[in-house]
């Protein structure tokens, strides 16, 4: 691997001068920059562009990661990328959001490669996330919104999931309800499944059988139009539902313009309760909430990443964050016909 010394001494300068071509931290000769930047292009030498920027201290970068596919960035994921930038601005960093295509990997590969990342920041983590386990192998300081299966040395924050299942079915089963359909985000099964939508799922499937109430899950895609054909098959398949837990919001939107339409008005024949993030005050009527707080959960997750930058052998800070259920007007006493 070609260094900074070959370069320097290929030019017939010191490696500190070198330094300061790539930085401009201070003022070079026109003939010797020339020189530096000849040298860098016969051996084929690519500056690592964080650290050129860190030696300078004029900047500190932290990438947001979104995989983009299959659907693209929505209100409520802003919520949770607005949040970090702020936090890692009040902490001295920058940031900036990649949003990956279907070539997830590669695209990965190439910002580690280019050298302008201190440390990466995931969302949509899956339960086995092959971008964790690249970033570690390489050495690459990696944080979390969300969590994989077995997180290990990793920062991290996250929902708690199964407290937003216990707190939701409590809420329902009090109001009588007595068959609750989980409305869901994509999700797979296995590992590769998006963290939260299977913990949710599962949570959700395990506290209904603990109450022994029934319980059916469908997965939507993340549109108005999906979300009104998951309700029309979620009741198809379990008829005696009387409540709904969505962990979708723009599905969410269609599911209540189909149950108007199939003659299941919210709340008085189907309560439903909203468990992503989204605007629930601006639904008719007003969606009863116990979302993840987005603000709490990326500001965590950056400072985690932040502090792990700063002491990489120390345990790295991991959490749960826990929601409160907040009731509004998509809620009331089981519909009994």
């Amino acid at each position: 691997m070609v260094t900074r010394a070959d370069v320097a001494r290929l030019a017939g300068v010191s490696t500190g001068t070198v330094s300061h071509v790539l930085t401009g931290a201070r003022s070079i000769r026109p003939e010797t920059r020339r020189k530096v930047l000849d040298a860098m292009e016969q051996l084929g030498y690519t500056p690592n562009a964080m650290a050129s920027a860190l030696a300078g201290g004029r900047s500190r970068i932290i990438a947001i990661v979104f995989p983009s596919q299959p659907r693209t960035i929505v209100g409520s994921d802003l919520e949770y990328v607005l949040a970090a930038a702020d936090a890692a601005r009040k902490r001295g960093f920058h940031v900036v959001l990649w949003t990956s295509g279907p070539d997830d990997m590669d695209e990965l590969r190439q910002l580690v490669r280019a050298g302008l990342v201190q440390g990466f920041l995931l969302m949509q983590v899956t339960l086995s996330d092959e971008r964790v386990e690249f970033l570690q192998a390489a050495g690459i300081p990696v944080g979390l919104i969300g969590r994989t299966r077995t997180p290990g040395h990793v920062p991290y924050a996250d929902g708690d999931f199964d407290q937003i299942a216990r707190l939701v079915v409590d809420h329902l089963a009090g109001l009588g309800h007595r068959t609750i359909g989980l409305l869901n985000a994509p999700y797979e099964r296995g590992t590769h499944g998006i963290g939260a939508a299977v913990r949710l799922a599962d949570a959700v499937q395990r506290t209904c059988a603990e109450l022994s109430l029934g319980c059916a899950v469908v997965a939507s895609e993340h549109t108005v139009r999906a979300g009104r054909a998951a309700l029309r098959q979620l009741l198809d398949t379990a008829p005696a539902t009387t409540a709904v837990i969505s962990y979708n919001w723009e599905a969410t939107l269609g599911a209540m313009h189909e149950a108007r339409a199939l003659g299941r008005p919210i709340p008085e024949r189907l309560s439903l309760v909203l468990c992503s993030n989204g605007e629930p005050e601006s639904t008719d009527p007003e969606l009863t909430t116990a979302t993840p707080p987005a603000t709490e959960i990326a500001t965590a997750a950056v400072e985690a990443l932040i502090d792990h930058l700063a002491t990489p052998d120390a345990r790295p800070a991991q959490r749960l964050v826990p929601s409160v259920l907040v009731e509004r007007h998509s809620t009331a006493s089981a519909y009994r016909s």
